[in-house]
């Protein structure tokens, strides 16, 4: 679980971090990061229609 979001900050996990993680705290951060990845493609989409 590595993803940096646009700008260069964002979730920076070690895989040996996730595996120590519970499940359930994995599984809602795979959910939080698709969710995340998906607002900031429209809105980087939607500023290169406004140039």
């Amino acid at each position: 679980m590595c993803w940096r979001q646009h700008g260069g900050s964002g979730l920076g996990l070690s895989m040996g971090e996730v595996l120590d993680m519970p499940t359930a705290d994995r599984d809602w951060f795979l959910e939080r990061i698709g969710q995340q990845r998906t607002r900031e493609a429209k809105e980087i989409e939607k500023a290169g229609k406004r140039r």
